[in-house]
């Protein structure tokens, strides 16, 4: 009964499976996948700040205004004549009411570098946002084609089992029939129900196990209009576009190409803007002010008359001690740009691996192409030839068994490796920065 609701289940999602080609499915997830839309709002984010810092070299201009109820007013005492005849006067100091409103302007006229530090560094985060979009859009077109490829080797494979379902099913049945002339043993029909039998729970296996693949494929893509999705065709090897070219030559385009390298170069310019930032806490630093204001003192609200009064100022500050911080600030800054020397060659010695072990996968996979083809074309005849003999009596249900195994595991393997093919040149692809479509 369980086995009868997976079928009916994978059933009922290939009927109303919606037939997607490889294209479709990376354009699709260009749009809609969320590791992309996160890094399309960082990248709007770090535009943000940008234009956050770069209000940092206009003026500040702002307005204020306070209103003053003098509950309880200053009292001074006065004795005019000392210790006389006449008692100390009590002098209220003010007026119950206060108003001032006036408008404040500020321009940093040396900040020491510390604003256009800044702003170098707001600029090298749009830039690494954007290195960091590139490369999330490449290792999402890479996932959905891994994806994608798995979904069709796991169809050719469901394929391929269910050749070896119907030639196992064949088999019991002739043997059921050689048996009832005499021609085989109950032990013959009993190890052929068995082959055949066993198919059954591979296949199931394999079906759920694409349907695993498609469910994959459609949650990474995330249209919301996709209720479920199927691939087109059959697994077939990809062309290898680097082919003939030696790994030092795959190596020079990588270094001019991975993102992660430009990454790299555009972390070491933000340390060096972090450097000069914390040297800028040691420097003077100088402002312009000016303020325009209007007050007024009364004892009533309708009796306030405001004048206008107006001033304008420079300053200037030097830290002078403050404990060290702003030396430990340089001295942090300092090993944060080592740091990223290191990072950049650590990178470097990465991608060198990255796409030499890439370039020696791809030729691994296409031997075992050529390999396997070769298997599949003897195991093809060795089941043909088996099956005549056995037909003829002159061959065992044993032998006709290892033949019919030997064929499907030949042709199993077959599809494992152009499935792998096919993975490592998109591998080479992606170490070079090279999966998108030009």
């Amino acid at each position: 009964m369980k086995k009868i609701l997976i079928l009916m289940t994978l059933l009922a999602a290939g009927l109303f499976a919606r037939d997607i080609t490889l294209a479709e499915a990376e354009k699709l997830a260009l749009e809609h996948n969320l590791q992309i839309k996160l890094s399309e709002a960082s990248l709007s984010k770090a535009k943000a700040s940008g234009r956050e810092s770069l209000a940092n070299f206009f003026p500040t201009i702002s307005s204020f205004y306070q209103l003053t109820d003098n509950l309880e007013l200053s009292v001074m005492v006065v004795d005019f004549d000392g210790d006389g005849p006449t008692p100390p006067t009590e002098l209220r100091m003010g007026k119950q009411f206060n108003s001032t409103a006036g408008v404040q302007l500020s321009y940093p006229v040396f900040t020491g570098g510390a604003i256009i530090s800044g702003q170098l560094m707001a600029a090298a985060a749009v830039d690494l946002s954007k290195l960091s979009l590139q490369d999330q859009v490449n290792t999402v077109i890479h996932t959905i084609r891994v994806l994608y490829y798995q979904s069709q080797m796991l169809e050719s494979m469901i394929d391929a089992t269910e050749r070896g379902l119907n030639s196992a099913r064949e088999n019991y049945e002739l043997a059921l029939t050689r048996e009832s002339v005499g021609k085989a043993t109950r032990l013959d029909v009993l190890q052929a129900k068995v082959r055949y039998e066993s198919y059954k729970p591979q296949l199931i296996s394999l079906q759920n196990q694409k349907v695993s693949a498609l469910t994959a494929l459609k949650t990474y893509i995330n249209d919301p209009d996709l209720d479920a999705v199927s691939v087109v065709g059959e697994l077939e090897q990809i062309a290898n576009p680097y082919e003939g070219i030696a790994p030092e030559e795959l190596l020079n385009l990588s270094m001019s190409a991975r993102p992660e390298l430009q990454m790299a170069e555009t972390q070491k310019k933000m340390a060096a803007y972090q450097r000069n930032l914390a040297w800028s806490g040691i420097l003077p630093k100088v402002q312009l002010g000016s303020t325009v204001q209007w007050q007024a003192n009364a004892d009533a609200l309708d009796e306030l008359n405001h004048l206008r009064s107006s001033n304008v100022s420079l300053s200037v500050s030097l830290p002078l001690f403050n404990g060290g911080k702003k030396a430990a600030g340089i001295q942090k800054a300092a090993i944060g740009l080592r740091e990223a020397d290191y990072q950049f060659e650590q990178i470097e010695d990465y991608i060198y691996t990255d796409v030499d072990g890439a370039y020696r996968k791809v030729n691994e996979a296409y031997s075992n192409i050529l390999a396997t083809a070769d298997v599949v074309t003897q195991a093809e005849e060795a089941l043909r030839l088996s099956k005549l003999l056995y037909e003829s009596g002159s061959a065992t249900q044993l032998e006709l068994m290892t033949a019919e195994s030997g064929y499907i595991g030949a042709r199993s393997n077959h599809i494992a490796s152009v499935f792998q093919y096919n993975i490592a040149v998109e591998s080479l692809k992606k170490s070079l920065n090279d999966l998108l479509i030009k």
